[in-house]
């Protein structure tokens, strides 16, 4: 992989890497953006404090600096430069450029220390806003979450369940209904508001039970 371009991804969240490559992203190439990301934060910094505090020592009127020279002599005037450079660390742009730095130091470290890829928070937060959003998107294309429907077979052996939310189960998943322990024979689809089928057939008493997962046919509504 091209390290520039490794470089840039590493920036991102892996959800949104994987849309350009299946690879992971080489520990060298997330140490050297955490590093480029240190020294551009560092030098903006550097650039706007010396912008910032020429244009507030120009707006002192010359007049002020005078008087404040006269009384307190040069230890007084020194003094407008810290409360400049409160007011300068205080400033969100300051603010941003700081946590970027830090930022770049702890990329770093997590690169070296565990070989993980740190992707950048402002990226993270906008993938985290667009899982919500597409999670919020997706419940409404499934529909109002409504109780299952259960049917038992007349011998008593099998169940058949309507629901319309897609379970988590797999034929090694041990079903705990009413007291009775199953096992999936079969998932299809039906028409809604019920669109996915199962069917579970009741265990030997010789049977391993493992995985198993207790069903409520009103749990998809309590999940609410």
């Amino acid at each position: 992989m091209n390290i520039f371009f490794a470089l840039l991804l590493s920036f991102l969240p892996k959800r949104y890497r994987d849309h350009f490559t299946p690879f992971e992203i080489p520990s060298g190439a997330v140490v050297l953006s955490g590093f480029l990301q240190i020294f551009l934060s560092l030098g903006l910094l550097i650039g706007d404090y010396h912008a910032f505090m020429t244009a507030r020592l120009a707006a002192l009127p010359l007049e002020t600096m005078e008087k404040v020279g006269e009384k307190g002599g040069e230890s007084a005037i020194m003094g407008f430069g810290g409360f400049f450079l409160m007011e300068y660390i205080l400033r969100l742009t300051t603010i941003l450029l700081l946590y970027f730095l830090l930022e770049g130091g702890v990329r770093i470290i997590a690169a070296v220390a565990a070989q993980e890829c740190v992707p950048t928070l402002p990226l993270k937060l906008v993938e985290y806003a667009d899982t919500q959003l597409s999670a919020k998107s997706h419940e409404r294309r499934m529909g109002a979450r409504i109780r299952d429907e259960v049917l038992l077979d007349a011998n008593g052996q099998a169940l058949q369940i309507f629901s319309c939310r897609p379970k988590p189960w797999t034929q090694l998943t041990s079903i705990s209904h009413e007291g009775q322990f199953y096992e999936l024979v079969s998932e299809s689809k039906a028409a809604a508001p019920r669109p996915f089928v199962y069917v579970l057939r009741k265990k030997p008493p010789t049977a391993v039970i493992r995985g198993i997962y207790a069903y409520d046919p009103d749990e998809v509504v309590q999940e609410k």
